[in-house]
């Protein structure tokens, strides 16, 4: 395990929070990492308590000089987001188990990525990593939440068009609508990410759509 010392909280939109910690010389990942996170400071002397480990999407790039992680903190949260919610400034938690299990091809292929609600955090180091190479590639960015309080909405609505397009939609039938108008093009890769069951059914629908399962990468953990 590795200690890292938080930096800042903010909160993206309503019970949506990303801390960002201070990245230790030991530690780097590509876009695209995971990271179990135990909350809690065992230098202090404490036990290891498994119900304060939690497995979080690495938000941040490389390049951005910080480790951040975004996650919703919700009302009568797990003792593992009470933990988190309560940290401030200066505390120390631990990370360990850093894994990238997004593998993306080398392609020139348009990329259409799809994720629901914060599951939007995995992907953005992987935009901002087109985005900074100055690839031609084609990206689009569909990010579905209910709630209408799309996370990183501001920042990533300011990147040209010609860079990311990007599409927030607020429901099922507004998504699929938005997938209709990707699958025009035979040679879109396809990266999903979401629960379980959203998972599956976008899987479905591209699949009813004749989109073979090579051009469908899921984020599998």
């Amino acid at each position: 395990m590795t200690p890292v010392r938080l930096i800042e909280v903010i909160e993206e939109v309503p019970e949506t929070y990303t801390f960002k910690f201070e990245t230790p010389e030991n530690i780097s990942w590509t876009p695209g990492t995971h990271a179990h996170f135990l909350i809690a400071d065992l230098q202090k002397g404490q036990a290891l308590n498994r119900q304060l480990v939690r497995e979080f999407s690495i938000m941040s790039h490389p390049g951005e000089g910080y480790l951040g992680v975004t996650t919703r903190i919700r009302s009568n949260p797990s003792l593992c987001k009470q933990a988190m919610k309560a940290l401030k400034p200066g505390d120390q938690i631990q990370i360990f188990k850093i894994r990238n299990h997004i593998k993306l091809q080398k392609t020139d292929n348009p990329i259409i990525i799809i994720s629901m609600g914060v599951g939007i955090a995995t992907f953005r180091p992987i935009m901002l990593d087109y985005i900074k190479s100055n690839t031609q590639i084609s990206i689009t960015n569909i990010n579905i939440d209910r709630s209408g309080k799309f996370v990183y909405w501001g920042e990533l609505s300011n990147i040209p068009e010609t860079k990311l397009k990007n599409i927030f939609v607020t429901s099922r039938n507004d998504l699929y609508k938005s997938i209709d108008k990707a699958l025009k093009n035979k040679n879109n890769i396809y990266y999903i990410i979401g629960s379980e069951d959203f998972n599956r059914d976008i899987g479905i629908y591209l699949a009813k759509n004749s989109v073979s399962k090579s051009l469908i990468k899921f984020d599998k953990r």
